[in-house]
């Protein structure tokens, strides 16, 4: 058996150390006190039987504990007084020595929390160790000094992860105490004499009077540096942070001042030179420095001169250039010195920071056509020195040859580059290199792109080699491949792709998989192309410049788009349109600001149809938003899910417009049932609705002066008609109300006419006047039952949905319901409106026949026409048809649609705010939101388990303590954030100044770059599975703890969004890849709550919200389930399926790549894909207890148990690892 030390090293069990110990407090109480020597070692063999039984390996402290509780059971009150004092003391006492041990153990491969920590750090190289070492230092100094004690306290009892505290110390500014003095032109001046901001004038190198500012960047380690004057024996001591800029005698600069260094020298001090004598670490301090921008230095007292304190975007820097080791590297003349400054710049950025990095393969595209036509050049000169003639299909094919070959090169550069790069840190470059076709413009370019995805892949397939000489699978770079329409079906163009992208897949894990589809779901901004929603015919309600305008999709679109302008979406095929002004109609939430509406070419539609007759034709993503607040795609709709309706709100305008009754009856008449491009013609049946001709002859002459011409027709078995047709009289007047029909219907054909919007907003006596012209024109009363229903037919989707709505505004609601207007044409689909209809508009209905009907018993509620505000859904039926989809992104992210409540095609997560080009990027475009060149500040992940397990099981103590959590979080996150405050530029120029995240001035401050939504900084979560299960007794895939899951994760949204309002800091909610912390969380949980089964009964806890590794799930099913999750993850998140060898069956995997399209939008699937190099055996090494019940790998062709000897690949917390793993991990 093993315990594990505090240091995090393991070492065997010795029982003998606890009769020891027990022996020793013994002693020290009076002879009644003591314990028999039989009971000391009943003591030993108890605590060893619970050693032995624990299911896994067991520390110092969890030891220590379970002897108290054996003392105590013996009845050994006063011995068990002196054990625990006895701890003390050796706590006290190891207090000065931990940080020796912990480097100690690092040195001797004892640490357990370092094995695997990350996943691209091999804890054997010298190089990590070192890394390690430093990050122990940084570790002693973050705990001890720069955290407040209560986050400290939470970071090691497991309640909260302060990630990377390994690196927190290195904020590090360039600076000097406040002690020091510098000269100015009025002498020599203290820095603590001045205030933050403060404006000096200083000496520079060359002696010149330049204007400063002095600036003030909290504590930092300092250093003390004695120099000491070159033929003089003077010395001077300075205190300074140790990578302050120093200017060498050879005016070099350098930020790791060593002894035998001598500085540069100025007139000001006649020349004479400093030699570094001796450098001493000092405590923490206030630190300061100068800013001057022109020269970027100034002068000490003494004549010391000195230096100020001073996702990648790789498309900037290879096409503006950037700077690396302080050598200016230019924009590359080929693709494969693209690829090799490609591995430079990651290796710079890898060692500049901690953390990953991604790279978009779409940044090297450009350089492909460079190479072609450099290519070209060369040949088109060999065939003319060695007299070649050759056609231009030879000459192209010799081209791609060449290029194929060079595009080989490059890209076997990169792979190798980054797998053999180690940095200064000790790791290779943790990167990831994202593939997507649409990144890139259609045609030459796309291509282009396919032949760099087609060799990434294939090289990926074929591996690299081991020592023996074998190829396997390597971890890096991690390889992210979009999903898209391009690719994803059988008959896309890049569809072979997809096929191959699975085959790399089944034997080397990668690519992980991003789905397009889903992203546009989840994802605002031009970078990501939107996703269509409903037909171009369904009405939508709006405002602009004062107006409301109640007409279809379709209409908004022709019609706002005079006035803002329309642009491509990156696909380079359907559109955009920002709309700021415009409010769409939420009938929830009033009219709601609209930031744009998108139009989308889709052939593939679903018809809903609900228990009001309404049917909505929409694409099958549309999301819907139930009674009970579900968010659901139309495809996903069953008869049980019931949605709101809107059938109260009135679309009048608030500016109403006085129109006569008489005229709105005519236009209302004229809008059904005329023509009026050649002439203003209406027709009537001829012996039945004399009144019509009567009141429409009336105003006409009335109202325009114009008369009416009756013309007889007999139109067979239709019946006799008669043609009103109206008689100009020689002025304008007919010409005049043609063109006032043209302007007001907007369409000349009847399917294309649409009710005025100005209709909405006459007076109510003028709208029921338009209602009763249409029902005289082409409607009719129907009396079946006792009850009288107007019902009008149209086969006009968007005119239909409009009198509904204009019913409704005028107190009817309505029902619409489609039928087919012959039952032996399919096609052709006929509307038909039914409202009950008001007293009042009866008073306006003209013809006597259906005024008759009056005195029927007149309804307001029956079976038929419902007053509910919901409906249910009655079928849902595929349609395959070519046209537009149109989407509007609002502020509520809702919208009423024809009636119905509407959800938004996507909602706002962690697009950037900025309208700035706050970085400075050279390839900035104001009209796109910026991804590249953005970052995050830091992560801290809450332990949802230890909330749930400190309350107890009592709901309202869990959400009580969860507040009080998340704000410990929040506060340790401020920390995160003021630590970056005031850092210089200069500290990491690759990052800073040369265009992998910006390009600021030397000696600028990174602080606007944290604000603003430039930057983003994490709370991270862990363990959804193990809190249900602690509160519910059931796994959040239980349909009863699900909605406890989703409320815990939409409350560590919500206090995101509210941090995020108040601070103009973006904080998001992100799903932690736990790595070592995993095992660290469920080591402080059991010592804190001993074993809970299946809460704490495992080394691990299950990352973020993932299905637990224990249950029984297929991979359709964890994937469909997660979506929900990852959607509520806005910050980042990753699902994984586990699969067996999957190279023979390739179909299989396009299958679960076809569902992650469809369904998430960020997954991988992890195969196993080992090699022993003791036999040979290629296959997964399977991990099996051994005696000391310790996890550990073995082949099961040859037993070999030597990790040293077996290449293993295996991705648990989102990254591969090849390294061993610690105990939780494993």
């Amino acid at each position: 058996m093993k315990v594990i030390k505090r240091n995090g090293s393991e070492v065997l069990y010795n029982q003998q150390k606890i009769k020891d110990a027990v022996s020793k407090a013994n002693a020290e109480v009076s002879r009644v006190e003591r314990l028999s020597q039989a009971q000391i070692t009943a003591i030993a063999n108890n605590v060893t039987k619970i050693v032995e039984q624990s299911t896994h390996a067991v520390s110092i402290e969890d030891i220590q504990n379970y002897v108290e509780k054996e003392i105590m059971a013996m009845r050994g009150y006063e011995v068990a007084q002196k054990y625990i004092t006895y701890r003390y003391k050796r706590a006290l006492a190891r207090q000065s020595n931990t940080t020796d041990e912990r480097i100690l153990s690092i040195i001797g491969l004892e640490n357990e929390e370092v094995k695997q920590e990350n996943a691209n750090k091999n804890p054997t190289i010298n190089s990590t160790q070192r890394d390690y070492m430093a990050g122990e230092v940084s570790k002693d100094l973050t705990t001890r000094i720069l955290l407040p004690q209560d986050i400290v306290d939470a970071h090691n009892n497991g309640l909260i992860h302060f990630h990377d505290a390994d690196y927190y110390a290195q904020k590090m500014h360039n600076c000097f105490t406040g002690d020091t003095k510098f000269m100015t032109h009025k002498g020599a001046k203290r820095f603590d004499s001045f205030k933050d901001g403060e404006s000096v004038f200083v000496r520079d190198m060359h002696n010149e009077i330049r204007k400063a500012t002095v600036h003030i960047y909290g504590e930092q380690r300092v250093q003390k540096v004695t120099f000491k004057m070159l033929g003089k024996n003077k010395k001077k001591t300075v205190k300074c942070t140790p990578n302050h800029r120093w200017i060498l005698e050879d005016k070099k600069v350098t930020t790791a001042l060593k002894v035998g260094d001598v500085l540069f020298s100025n007139s000001y001090s006649h020349y004479e030179k400093w030699k570094v004598e001796k450098i001493e670490f000092k405590r923490i301090e206030k630190v300061y420095c100068v800013e001057e921008p022109i020269t970027h230095s100034f002068t000490l007292e003494d004549g010391m001169v000195t230096g100020n304190c001073d996702l990648i975007n790789l498309e900037d820097m290879l096409q503006n250039g950037t700077v690396i080791s302080g050598t200016m590297i230019e924009k590359p003349h080929s693709f494969h010195t693209a690829c090799n400054i490609t591995t430079q710049v990651i290796a710079q950025v890898a060692s500049s920071q901690f953390g990953g990095q991604s790279f978009s393969l779409a940044h090297l595209v450009p350089f492909v056509d460079i190479s072609r036509k450099k290519i070209k050049k060369e040949i088109l000169e060999e065939n003319l020195i060695n007299k070649i003639v050759e056609s231009d299909e030879i000459i192209n094919k010799k081209v791609e040859f060449r290029l194929k070959e060079e595009i080989k090169r490059g890209i076997q550069t990169i792979q190798y580059q980054i797998l053999t790069l180690m940095t200064t840190n000790g790791q290779a470059p943790f990167v990831t290199m994202f593939l997507w076709l649409d990144e890139v413009e259609e045609g030459q370019a796309r291509d282009d792109m396919a032949m760099l995805v087609e060799e990434v892949l294939n090289q990926r397939i074929q591996g690299v080699k081991n020592e023996k000489g074998v190829y396997i699978t390597p971890a890096f770079p991690k390889v992210i491949y979009l999903l898209d329409e391009d690719n994803i079906h059988e008959d896309s163009k890049y569809y072979y792709l997809t096929e191959l992208a699975a085959k790399c897949t089944a034997k080397r894990m990668v690519p992980d998989y991003i789905s397009g589809k889903v992203m546009r779901e989840l994802k605002e901004g031009d970078i990501y192309p939107c996703m269509g929603c409903v037909d171009g015919a369904e009405v939508v309600t709006y405002k602009y410049l004062d107006n409301v305008y109640v007409e279809s999709f379709e209409r908004m679109w022709n019609r706002l788009s005079n006035y803002f302008k329309v642009e491509l979406q990156p696909n380079k095929k359907d559109f955009v349109m920002k709309t700021p002004g415009v409010k769409i109609y939420d009938h929830q939430s009033g009219y709601v600001d609209n930031y744009g509406i998108i139009k989308n070419h889709t052939n593939r539609w679903l018809q809903i149809s609900f228990s009001n007759g309404r049917v909505l034709t929409c694409t099958p993503d549309h999301p819907f938003e139930t009674t009970d607040k579900r968010i659901i795609m139309a495809k996903d709709l069953t008869p049980n899910d019931m949605i709101n309706i809107d059938t109260l709100s009135n679309y009048s305008s608030n500016n109403l417009i006085s129109m006569k009754e008489n005229r709105a009856w005519l236009y209302g008449f004229a809008l059904c049932d005329s023509t009026y491009y050649d002439n203003f013609t209406a027709s009537i049946a001829e012996n039945s609705e004399n009144e019509i001709k009567e009141f429409f002859t009336n105003t006409l002459l009335s109202e325009y002066k114009l008369e009416t011409k009756c013309i007889y027709r007999n139109r067979g078995e239709k019946g006799k008609y008669i043609d009103l047709r109206a008689v100009s009289n020689n002025d304008n007047s007919l010409m005049n109300l043609k063109l006032n029909f043209i302007k007001a219907f907007e369409g000349k054909a009847k399917k294309d006419r649409h009710i005025p919007n100005e209709v909405f907003s006459w007076q109510n006596s003028a709208k029921l006047a338009f209602l009763a012209g249409m029902i005289d024109a082409d409607g009719y009363l129907n009396s079946s039952m006792r009850l009288t229903k107007i019902q009008l037919g149209s086969t006009n989707k968007e005119l239909a949905i409009q009198q509904a709505l204009l019913a409704q505004t005028c107190g009817m609601p309505s029902r619409i319901y489609l039928n087919h207007y012959k039952s032996n044409c399919r096609d052709m689909i006929r509307y038909r409106v039914e409202f009950i209809p008001s007293i009042d508009l009866l008073k306006y209905i003209k013809c006597e026949k259906k005024y008759s009907l009056k005195d029927s018993t007149i309804a307001r509620k029956n079976s038929s026409i419902s007053d509910n505000d919901f409906v249910t859904i009655t079928s849902v039926d595929e349609l395959e048809k070519a046209g537009f989809s149109y989407d509007v992104t609002t502020e509520s992210e809702h919208f009423t649609v024809s009636g119905l409540y509407s959800h938004n095609c996507r909602s706002f997560l962690t697009v950037d705010r900025t309208k700035e080009n706050l970085g400075n990027a050279k390839n900035y475009n104001p009209n796109k939101h910026k991804y590249y060149g953005r970052f995050n500040q830091g992560v801290v992940t809450i332990n949802l388990v230890d909330v749930a397990c400190s309350s107890y099981g009592d709901m309202n103590k869990f959400w009580e303590i969860l507040d009080e959590r998340l704000e410990l979080c929040h506060r340790a996150l401020k920390e995160r954030h003021k630590r970056l405050l005031g850092t210089p530029s200069d500290v990491a120029p690759i990052l800073w100044q040369h265009g992998a995240l910006a390009r600021l001035e030397k000696g600028e401050k990174i602080d606007k770059l944290l604000y603003d939504g430039y930057s983003t900084i994490s709370l991270g979560y862990a363990g959804l599975y193990e809190m249900c299960m602690r509160m519910t007794g059931k796994s959040h895939t239980d349909p009863e703890a699900k909605p406890f899951a989703l409320a815990v994760m939409q409350k560590l949204n919500d206090k995101c969004n509210e941090w995020k309002e108040k601070e103009n800091i973006d904080y998001s909610l992100y799903g932690t890849p736990m790595e070592s912390t995993t095992f660290k969380f469920a080591r402080c949980l059991q010592r804190r709550f001993g074993i809970i089964k299946d809460v704490t009964d495992h080394d691990y806890i299950t990352n973020s919200y993932h299905v637990n590794v224990r249950e029984n799930i297929d991979a359709f099913t964890k994937l469909s389930f997660e979506s929900e999750f990852q959607k509520l993850s806005p910050g980042g998140a990753i699902s994984y399926v586990e699969v067996p060898n999957m190279q023979d069956n390739i179909p299989a995997v396009l299958a679960v790549l076809k569902h992650i399209y469809n369904n998430i939008m960020y997954a991988e699937l992890n195969t196993k894909s080992d090699y022993c190099q003791v036999c040979g055996y290629e296959g997964e090494i399977q991990i099996v207890r051994d005696k000391h019940k310790k996890l550990i790998w073995k082949c099961p062709n040859c037993g070999n148990t030597d990790h040293n000897k077996m290449n293993t690949a295996r991705r648990t917390c989102g990254y591969i690892g090849t390294n061993d793993f610690n105990q939780g991990v494993t």
